[in-house]
């Protein structure tokens, strides 16, 4: 990572000090996607919240068994949401 251009004022832990738990769901994520977004690679610093994350983002996106929602639906509100809030992430 060049320290030119940091993605956070925290140090960013490289892949090889993440947990297990921690790497077995970026590199899913990655494997899908094609690279590591950088949140995840920030949240990684704490574990737990990493974890705590991630459980938060995937009952968010494929929600409860009572719900109605499709997961393009939970995407879509999730990309007005941000819009509203002025979060280009």
């Amino acid at each position: 990572m060049s320290t030119e251009n940091p993605i956070s004022q925290l140090r960013v832990p490289s892949e090889s000090e993440w947990p297990d738990e921690v790497r077995t769901l970026v590199e899913g994520f990655s494997d899908k996607i094609g690279f590591v977004p950088n949140i995840m690679s920030a949240f990684a610093l704490l574990p737990g919240h990493f974890m705590g994350w991630w459980n938060y983002f995937d009952d968010l996106m494929r929600g409860s068994s009572d719900s109605k929602l499709t997961k393009p639906q939970r995407e879509m509100i999730a990309v007005v949401v941000s819009t509203e809030n002025d979060c280009h992430y």
